[in-house]
């Protein structure tokens, strides 16, 4: 799968499965949503850097997007492990990047459906600096 068939899934797809490896080597699916701004696609942590799969996607270790419906993960993680996936690398976006605003207005458009619950720490100073830009594993 190219890499714009991994952004059309992140664009399009409420809940996208991110793959990423523990430090022994195992792999884990977490359920994330994802947005896209100008084609760009972006990754933000609701709970900011101390979450888990967020400090597995900066420690250069292996990251994926699992090609599928990601809710899975929500259910059952090794299930989403089971679908195909495709590397991807990501780098972090700095909190004060003018990229966030548009970020947190596609959270806003993409998830208007969600409750406030949802999207709110989403919107938080500490996930605005736990964002990460998805992009191609070999550029």
């Amino acid at each position: 799968m190219s890499f714009d068939d991994v952004r059309d899934l992140l664009d399009r797809t409420e809940v996208v499965a991110v793959v990423t490896t523990r430090a022994g080597g195992s792999q884990v699916a977490t359920p994330i949503w994802a947005m896209v701004v100008d084609g760009v696609p972006y990754l933000r942590s609701a709970y900011g850097a101390g979450s888990w799969w967020y400090r597995h996607a900066v420690s250069g270790r292996p990251v994926a997007i699992a090609l599928g419906d990601g809710a899975v993960a929500e259910r059952d993680r090794d299930a989403a492990l089971s679908l195909p996936r495709t590397q991807v690398r990501v780098t972090h976006v700095p909190a004060d990047d003018p990229v966030q605003d548009r970020i947190d207005e596609e959270l806003e458009r993409k998830y208007a459906h969600a409750p406030r619950s949802s999207i709110d720490p989403t919107r938080s100073v500490e996930a605005r600096a736990a964002t990460l830009r998805v992009e191609p594993a070999e550029a």
